[in-house]
């Protein structure tokens, strides 16, 4: 059974207070939890769930990122050093980034390896995912190669960066999905998350439909 629903807030704090419940809820069961970031407009999000999990035991989670701009490690457009120059830390917790020197390709291979250990060892699975306005999410681009992927994850060239993403094959894996979506612009998006099923060529923030709980918060509808 899927359940979607959406909170109306302008709050990133109110996201970070949602998503480190779930995942402080789910380690208390003793459960292997991996937790997906992101980056973007949805870094503050995972910065601040970060500080409430930390005080709790985290060692039973693993982190792992939805997407990363491909360039050298900690090049300055990385999702990982913009998350960690902001504050993320949980020192208990498995970090694996994605960039570790290697080209594109051999980089992409080694995190689909990871994905594929990662969702087989964990027990409850978790993503924090941004919506962008032309209706991405993750790094799945509309019309990209990133849609019909076979893979776990995908390296590609969408234009303002290269991409290494995890693909709609990964997202239907997970348990929950907690998305923060704030911008007029974004607010069709949301709409037709709540109301409409589009095809994820055109729209691929409607795979994360498919994933059984999905929250979203967002300012839409407000005045």
């Amino acid at each position: 059974m899927k359940s979607i629903s959406i909170k109306t807030t302008t709050q990133a704090q109110d996201a970070a207070d949602f998503l480190a419940e779930s995942v402080i809820r789910q380690l208390g069961l003793n459960k292997r939890v991996l937790l997906f970031v992101t980056g973007g407009s949805s870094i503050a999000v995972a910065v601040e769930a970060a500080k409430l999990i930390s005080a709790h035991p985290h060692q039973n989670l693993t982190i792992m990122l939805t997407d990363e701009r491909y360039g050298p490690p900690n090049h300055p457009d990385s999702n990982w050093r913009q998350l960690l120059e902001k504050g993320f830390s949980l020192p208990e917790a498995k970090l694996l980034p994605i960039l570790e020197g290697e080209d594109r390709e051999a980089a992409n291979k080694k995190f689909n390896n990871m994905l594929e250990n990662e969702l087989r060892a964990a027990e409850y699975k978790i993503g924090l995912f941004g919506i962008g306005a032309d209706g991405h999410t993750a790094g799945v681009l509309p019309r990209s190669v990133a849609v019909n992927a076979m893979g776990w994850s995908v390296a590609y060239d969408a234009g303002t960066f290269e991409r290494i993403t995890i693909t709609p094959k990964t997202i239907v894996k997970l348990d929950e999905a907690v998305a923060f979506a704030q911008g007029k612009e974004k607010w069709k998006v949301v709409e037709d998350l709540e109301k409409n099923d589009l095809d994820i060529h055109e729209q691929p923030a409607q795979i994360l439909k498919k994933v059984p709980l999905l929250k979203i918060f967002t300012n839409y509808k407000t005045k």
